[in-house]
């Protein structure tokens, strides 16, 4: 059975019919550019998208970019991928059906060309540059004042959208040239974990068989990839729809009709760093055993286990390595640590999950369990010996 009946919604370039959680950077983006969307050369509109990777600024970009209607044009590059500027002007020119000479002029004749297009052909567009900060302070500043070649232009002909991880890029720039860009700022936090849930719960929808799924895997990948206070590493949503890309992927492969919990976390194993094993041997030998615990309680099947299962699991595995177990305390200090360390996850359980008052779910999202539990019980065995 197929469970990817859609794979081009995984794609960075797929645009969905809503941006969960973006709504607010959309909003801001239109108003900045609002006047000159509804009146052609009537001012330069500035914009500066600012975000770590995979906050949704690309996406929040293109899907403005589908509203732009005639007689204005939208026309988008990557930096990333286009770092000099000659390719950023030939790709701006392709897009806007501009004929530009790819080698033997200057910057400075390139960029009278460029404009004299513009105006002969009487354009407007809104230009968008992501990862602009792979260029050059000069080549950004060219691409700023440019705006207000009116001169030249005959009139404001131009929009412009800076994406950049971080608005340090800035700082870099001649104070006439920071004048004119102003401090029209957008900011994208990193996603949170019920946020990243939502994103993962429509991209599901879009591009996953019916009965493929369930929310239980979308909560898991969500708690693995979802930011929290201090996890600079997190909130990526990129990174949280290529692990359940991979993990459907996984399942398909299995030649089995659902995602199960152990297709994640091969898939995050592919996708995020592991947990190394230098801190897992570094773990107290009764951490070590408790993690054991909570691998074979995961054994059932389920993404989660409750505190209480493990216990008894943990209580088990003592008795087998002839350990006296330690407190119910000293379990939850154990339990901190894997958490903090990253090995395991931990989270309250929500409304609709099956159980009575608030109950600390735990779960392994990135580590295959039967790899884990080797691991694991060769160091426990050989601390004891």
């Amino acid at each position: 059975m197929r469970i990817i009946v859609k794979g081009e919604a995984f794609s960075p370039d797929f645009i969905p019919p809503s941006l969960p959680h973006r709504e607010e950077q959309l909003r801001q983006l239109s108003a900045y550019m609002r006047n000159f969307l509804d009146r052609p050369g009537s001012f330069y509109p500035r914009a500066v998208l600012v975000g770590r990777q995979g906050s949704g600024k690309t996406v929040t970009l293109r899907s403005f970019g589908g509203s732009v209607k005639p007689p204005v044009k939208f026309a988008y590059v990557s930096c990333f991928i286009n770092r000099t500027f000659t390719a950023i002007v030939s790709s701006l020119a392709q897009q806007l059906g501009i004929v530009v000479p790819k080698r033997g002029l200057s910057r400075d004749e390139l960029v009278n060309v460029f404009l004299e297009q513009m105006r002969d052909k009487d354009l407007f567009a809104v230009v968008a540059l992501d990862d602009v900060f792979n260029l050059t302070p000069d080549a950004i500043s060219i691409f700023i004042r440019m705006g207000l070649e009116t001169d030249r232009l005959g009139t404001h002909r131009f929009g412009l959208i800076l994406v950049s991880h971080t608005p340090d890029f800035i700082d870099a720039l001649d104070p006439s040239t920071r004048g004119i860009l102003g401090k029209p700022i957008v900011r994208f936090p990193p996603y949170t974990r019920d946020q990243i849930f939502d994103i993962l719960r429509q991209r599901a929808e879009i591009a996953l068989a019916s009965g493929s799924y369930d929310e239980e895997i979308l909560n898991m990948i969500a708690d693995i990839t979802g930011a929290e206070d201090g996890a600079e590493d997190r909130g990526d949503a990129r990174v949280a729809l290529d692990i359940l890309y991979r993990a459907a992927n996984n399942a398909e492969n299995d030649g089995v009709s659902r995602i199960t919990p152990e297709h994640v976390r091969r898939a995050s194993k592919e996708v995020l760093v592991g947990v190394s094993s230098d801190i897992l041997r570094g773990l107290p030998l009764h951490a070590k055993l408790l993690l054991l615990a909570i691998v074979r309680a995961l054994r059932s099947g389920r993404p989660y286990v409750i505190f209480g299962e493990v216990e008894e699991m943990y209580r088990m595995i003592c008795e087998e390595f002839g350990q006296k177990p330690r407190t119910h305390s000293q379990l939850w200090a154990y339990l901190g640590e894997l958490k903090n360390k990253g090995i395991i996850e931990t989270r309250l359980n929500k409304k609709g999950e099956g159980l009575r008052g608030r109950t600390t779910l735990i779960s392994i999202g990135t580590e295959p369990l039967d790899a884990l539990e080797k691991a694991i019980t060769s160091m426990a065995v050989e601390e004891l010996r």
